[in-house]
């Protein structure tokens, strides 16, 4: 009877023992999930806001000659370019205690300069038979549509796309170092995400 208390005493023991590492194990799933969690929702918010920061302006005086309607015109332009990234595309990866960003694709804002001499016109012709219709505003502003189109592919060709997210890479990373040395940033695409010859 008494060996049968004992045995029955360990084997309560040995489930206590059971039941309290299930519990362990239970809280520390909860708080590595809650870590995880908690990095989501603060840091994020953080990190987006440096990547934020990680733009590139481009100023370039340009010479173009299009045509529309039969219309030419040959003309220079002063145009600002912006390389951003799209901060709803960015992603991230958890590894044990490290957490890996990964660069977004980017963003090309193109506008014309507002200052002054910005926008010149050097001649306008028509090459139709008679020679005398007159370039309208709204085919000019088609052909100014499509030079900053054109002039949004260059980004790739010209290099400047990948400057940016190279540029972007070394800041966030000197960023991150002081911040949280277990945050690495990584770029799948240093090309950039658009295509180059369109």
């Amino acid at each position: 009877m008494f060996k049968k208390f004992i045995g029955m005493h360990v084997a309560g023991i040995v489930m206590l023992a059971a039941s309290i590492a299930c519990v362990g194990l239970l809280l520390w799933r909860s708080t590595s999930s809650s870590t995880n969690m908690s990095f989501s929702e603060t840091k994020l918010s953080e990190i987006k806001e440096m990547v934020k920061l990680c733009s590139l302006e481009v100023r370039d005086d340009i010479a173009f000659k299009d045509s529309i309607n039969g219309k030419w015109i040959f003309a220079k332009s002063t145009v600002n370019g912006y390389i951003r990234f799209d901060l709803e595309r960015l992603d991230y990866q958890l590894r044990n205690d490290s957490v890996f960003v990964i660069l977004p694709p980017e963003e090309i804002d193109i506008y014309e300069s507002t200052s002054d001499n910005a926008y010149e016109v050097i001649d306008t012709w028509d090459s139709s038979l008679l020679g005398l219709r007159k370039l309208t505003a709204a085919e000019e502003n088609a052909i100014k549509k499509r030079m900053a189109a054109r002039y949004k592919k260059s980004f790739y060709s010209k290099g400047y796309v990948r400057r940016a997210r190279a540029s972007a890479i070394s800041t966030l990373s000197r960023l991150f170092s002081k911040m949280d040395p277990n945050i690495t940033v990584i770029d799948l695409r240093p090309d950039g995400y658009g295509e180059r010859n369109q």
